[in-house]
């Protein structure tokens, strides 16, 4: 009964696609969600390649994905990040071209230091209602994102789960699994440069003579 319910299904949307509008219930949903079949995204890189860091007020997000599309004519909408804490302020970084008009990076405002990523490595810009994919077509790059800071609980080089989500143009949701690596070395700084000025004593400085 399972495999002849699977069957089913996939019959059906495959008259969907031939054109035929037909009321598919798993699809049609309030959540209706692309099916394996059509969408591949995969977490590449190494293990510093996605993470959550500390910069500036609050907490940059690097995600390095490899996306495959299956089916032709799919195209990404819209994406949001689930992580494991609430999140009052999210948002993706937005193009360089399109804010700045001649900058070819993205950056991250806000921290001690200056951290960019070349437009051609990152995918914020590919994924947009406008362009579609075609069957067997990869992109491969890095989302970048920044939001709310990171609780303090959380140790530096701690594994975050969470979930990136992908919309169709549709509106239909690919939910795909994500670990982040916990960078917190601007947080570690600040306190060590916090104690270290704690720490000095009056005879730290020498005595001003005025000579003669």
């Amino acid at each position: 009964m399972k495999n002849q319910s699977f069957d089913q299904l996939a019959y059906a949307r495959r008259i969907r696609r031939a054109g035929r509008p037909i009321h598919i219930p798993e699809d049609d949903g309030e959540r209706a969600c692309m099916s394996s079949d059509e969408m591949r995204v995969r977490q590449t890189g190494g293990f510093v390649d996605s993470a959550a860091f500390d910069f500036g007020p609050g907490a940059g997000i690097k995600i390095f994905l490899t996306i495959t599309f299956l089916r032709s004519t799919l195209a990404i909408s819209s994406f949001e990040l689930k992580l494991p804490w609430e999140q009052t302020f999210f948002q993706w970084l937005e193009d360089p071209l399109v804010i700045e008009g001649i900058s070819n990076c993205y950056r991250f405002y806000g921290g001690r230091q200056r951290l960019e990523f070349e437009r051609t490595e990152v995918l914020n810009h590919k994924l947009t209602a406008t362009v579609s994919f075609s069957a067997g077509q990869s992109v491969q790059g890095y989302l970048l994102g920044f939001g709310d800071p990171m609780p303090p609980d959380i140790q530096h080089g701690a594994t975050i789960p969470a979930f990136i989500i992908f919309y169709d143009q549709r509106g239909r949701e690919f939910r795909a699994p994500l670990e982040l690596w916990a960078d917190r070395t601007e947080t570690k700084l600040r306190l060590e440069r916090l104690v270290a000025k704690r720490r000095r004593s009056i005879f730290d400085d020498r005595d001003v003579i005025a000579c003669k």
